[in-house]
């Protein structure tokens, strides 16, 4: 058969539908697209480019998986040699959800994960068969488990991250990933005990890579209650609990955390308290009741009981009051996935019962190997090509064909009559055939039409096949349903140079509608161009304008093109210089005569603002007011113009910095009160010479000093994106207070204490410690002042904290110290600070005419203090004082 080039339409379904003793085994993959196909010599190559939908429902001993996907885009490539399929890819990528249900021992887990990102390939290159299949979801699980007991265990969970992939060749798993967070709900119920969990992290991850376990990882944490209520006929108890902490570790198959700790309370009848704490102790090596060592985890639990008072009942088999407290250790083998793991168990308990002892149990632990991922094929359990054999070319009305060459699938087909197929704008004439598929017609039929004139003589015109394939040592069976045709014909040209016409240029442009220069973007280049004829045989595009060269483009499905045949050719494009602006390009269109189309088409090519290559803040840690100096770089290929820091979503300013010597952008500024305190990433505007303007909150960190390479001289590689933070730390508020001085009349006065309190964050607390100044009813060192207008505040809001003091008249007169202390709203507070409090007595105008002196009021006030003393000393001695025994009634100061 000659040469040829053809694009065809397809549409096929695939469909396995069998029933085994785990039950119903489903499989469905259809498509419909647009394929490519070209004949050298006797290499048939074929490209299917389109999408469709998988659904697939398989039944496991314990495990049922449903998934169903629609595949936006569905790759097949085939390549056929001397009539026998030497290669095959399905390359499929799309969405859907999937549903796994695992029932083991009364329990039921069940996955329900909507796949945002799904990914499967199957292939079959030089005999080797290789199937790789990536889920990426989010979701739920849920786990129920109810026993005959009316035990339940309900799990009920938000799955973040859900990543499953495998790879099989040749019927042996190259690569098995599992991986699930989630966080939910956990819930046991149990003869009317209740625990309610809150799953802080449920982490499983296990990697599998040519039959090694290369990752493992086991995580269950959380927190949460529990309850419980019993009654006998005599007394009821109700039980409530804390579970402060509960943790599951397990790394790479070794138990690494094993922690719980629990307390709780009885009530009702019943009076006390228990607990448990649990956790590894060490780790070592112990050896086992056969004298074997193995490495072991000492796990030591406490756990503690104390009734305190029992009215009646039953409960806890009659033990009555008393504490107990048990200790125990179990030497368990790290190794998770061995049984009977305990090799050595220690115990001390006290109470009514106390016992302690140490034991080695027999047959501990029992070692048991990992085992291996199994295959299991996601794009059914066959490999399903075409019928292949040899033809007489041209076929003749009665000849009868018997087509074997494809393993399992064998075709007889019989020339009935000759035809007018209408394909790519003509009548082909053909001759139409039908046929059977195995030995009856009972297997499958097919039924098309071969060009029999031309120089297309035996190429297929159309096909239709529906058929059984028989397969496995089960009998299974799998249904193909194809039908295909002829679209267009490349080459060899079926239409003279007189009928030909000249192809025409719709349209130029980019399916990004722009490009940014520098190398900055990739865009994809689309020329749509027609043909009368369909042989439109290439496309070009002269890039020289923007630093490329004269490329050609595809309708083909390759380098970005999104279907085969649409008559959009495609390819990638990037600008790697300095181009910026409106580009007019030109396209040339020559079809298999030869016949040339030549037009335009304009792009945008847009600048690529500067990237920042270094920035430094010295310090990085400071305070409000703090002056930071700042050295960056930056890079642009049209030179950088400027850079600059804008403080001014901060309350600060726009700073500019100036250029030194060796590129480096240098200034400094101040950090502005209106930062809070924390991380914050400092925003800089870098400018090119062109224009280009970038607000950046990051800088590039280039390994090694690396340079734009010579396709891409204005591209930096890529390198570690890192944050412009400086780190703003909190200071306390600022306390400006003057030395207070009371001068108080006769009795008990007021005064008022005031202090101006300021803090950028806003002001939570202002206090005083008043000392001799503090009321008698108060038992508190601290006394709260005000801004609200309230105790003695003048004005609300301004920033001046008042109190009120009540002096007291047996408050000396002279120098007292306050303490005033003040915090913000982040909690961050001041030292105590002094105040200085004078208090003296009102001075009294004495006239000179009748009145006493001063001095002689002093005298007089003397006077009387003595004969007081006198007094109370003669009193003292006349009724026995304190060493007189004839009263012994009397107190120690001679009084009834």
């Amino acid at each position: 058969m000659a040469d040829h080039e053809i694009t065809l339409t397809t549409s096929w379904d695939l469909l396995q539908n069998y029933t085994t003793v785990d039950g119903v085994q489903y499989f469905r993959l259809s498509f419909e697209g647009h394929g490519w196909q070209q004949r050298v010599g006797n290499v048939l190559n074929s490209w299917e480019l389109g999408d469709g939908v998988m659904v697939t429902e398989e039944n496991t001993e314990g495990e049922s998986t449903n998934m169903s996907f629609v595949l936006d885009s569905i790759w097949k490539n085939e390549t056929i040699t001397a009539g026998l399929l030497t290669s095959q890819v399905i390359d499929a990528r799309g969405w859907g959800y999937l549903v796994i249900t695992t029932e083991e021992d009364d329990t039921i887990t069940q996955i329900i994960a909507n796949v945002s990102d799904a990914w499967i390939n199957h292939s079959m290159i030089d005999g080797i068969n290789s199937e790789r299949i990536r889920l990426e979801a989010g979701g739920s699980m849920q786990v129920d488990s109810t026993n005959e007991s009316s035990s339940l265990i309900d799990i009920d969970a938000e799955l973040s991250v859900f990543l499953f992939e495998t790879w099989d060749q040749n019927g042996v798993r190259k690569l098995s990933h599992n991986q699930i967070e989630a966080l939910g709900d956990f819930i046991i119920i149990d003869d009317g005990f209740r625990m309610d969990i809150s799953l802080d992290g449920l982490e499983i991850l296990e990697r599998w890579e040519d039959g090694n376990r290369t990752q493992h990882r086991e995580n269950l944490r959380g927190h949460g209650t529990f309850g419980a209520e019993d009654e006998d006929e005599n007394a009821t108890m109700v039980i409530n609990g804390t579970i402060f902490n509960l943790e599951t570790d397990i790394v790479d198959g070794q138990t690494v955390t094993d922690d719980i700790h629990i307390d709780g309370t009885l009530s009702g009848d019943v009076q006390g308290t228990f607990g448990i704490v649990k956790g590894i102790e060490i780790s070592g090596m112990e050896s086992n009741y056969s004298g074997d060592e193995f490495e072991v985890n000492v796990i030591h639990e406490e756990s503690w009981f104390n009734i305190t008072g029992i009215n009646g009942g039953n409960f806890f088999d009659g033990a009555g009051a008393g504490a107990y407290n048990n200790n125990t250790w179990d030497y368990q083998s790290v190794n998770s996935h061995w049984d009977n793991r305990t090799v050595r168990i220690v115990w001390e308990e006290t109470g009514p019962d106390a016992s302690s002892g140490d034991e080695r149990p027999q047959r501990s632990p029992l070692q048991n190997n990992l085992t291996q991922p199994e295959m299991e094929q996601a794009l059914g359990n066959i490999t399903v090509g075409r019928e292949t054999g040899l033809v007489p070319i041209p076929m003749m009305i009665g000849d009868n064909v018997r087509l074997n060459g494809q393993d399992g699938i064998v075709l007889e087909i019989v020339a009935n009559s000759v035809g007018n197929d209408p394909r790519d704008n003509h009548n082909f004439h053909v001759v139409e055939w039908t046929g059977f598929y195995g030995d009856s017609e009972e297997s499958g039929t097919a039924f098309g039409s071969i060009i029999d004139e031309g120089p297309l003589r035996g190429l297929v015109s159309s096909v239709t096949r529906s058929f059984e394939l028989d397969y496995g040592s089960e009998n299974e069976s799998a249904f193909l349903n194809e039908t295909q045709y002829i679209d267009r014909v490349l080459s060899p040209s079926i239409v003279t140079s007189e009928e030909n016409t000249d192809p025409v240029l719709v349209s130029l442009t980019l399916e990004e509608g722009l490009v940014v220069g520098e190398g900055a973007s990739v865009a994809h280049l689309v020329v749509h161009a027609t043909d009368d004829e369909w042989n439109i045989d290439s496309v070009t595009v002269d890039l020289t304008v923007l630093g490329g060269s004269i490329v050609t483009l595809n309708d083909k499905g390759l380098s970005g093109d999104n279907a085969i045949g649409d008559d959009r050719y495609t390819t990638q494009l990037m600008v790697p210089g300095l181009e910026v602006g409106n580009f007019t390009l030109n396209v040339t269109i020559t079809d298999f005569f030869g016949a040339i189309t030549q037009g335009t088409g304009i792009i945008e090519v847009i600048n690529d603002a500067p990237r920042l290559t270094s920035v430094e803040f010295v310090p990085h840690i400071a305070k409000r007011g703090d002056l930071i100096i700042v050295n960056a770089k930056a890079f642009d290929g049209h030179d950088v113009e400027s850079v600059q820091i804008d403080m001014r979503i901060f309350g600060g300013q726009l700073i500019d910095l100036l250029l030194l010597d060796g590129g480096v952008w240098a200034g400094n500024f101040t950090l502005p009160n209106g930062m809070t305190p924390g991380s914050h990433d400092i925003p800089f505007i870098v400018t090119d010479s062109i224009g280009g303007k970038q607000v950046l909150r990051h800088w590039i960190s280039i390994d090694n000093g690396a340079q734009p390479d010579a396709a891409t001289p204005y591209r930096l590689p890529d390198g570690e994106h890192i944050s412009t933070t400086i780190s703003v730390l909190n200071t306390p508020p600022q306390i400006v207070v003057e030395e207070l001085k009371i001068i108080r009349g006769g009795g008990t006065t007021t005064a008022l204490l005031e202090a101006e309190v300021s803090d950028a964050d806003g002001v939570m607390l202002v206090r005083a410690r008043l000392g001799v100044f503090n009321p008698i009813t108060q038992n508190e060192d601290w006394s709260k002042l005000y801004d609200d207008g309230s105790n003695g505040d003048k004005v609300a809001g301004d920033g001046i904290y008042s109190l009120q003091l009540s002096i007291r008249s047996g408050i000396p007169d002279g120098t007292h110290t306050l303490f005033l202390q003040a915090s913000d709203i982040y909690g961050e507070a001041t030292g105590e600070v002094p105040i200085v409090v004078t208090l003296e007595q009102k001075s009294e105008e004495i006239s000179d005419g009748g009145g006493i002196s001063s001095s002689s009021l002093v005298m007089a006030l003397g006077i009387i203090a003595i004969v007081g003393a006198i007094i109370v000393m003669f009193v003292m001695r006349k009724q026995g004082g304190e060493d007189d025994k004839s009263n012994p009634d009397s107190d120690r100061f001679g009084f009834e």
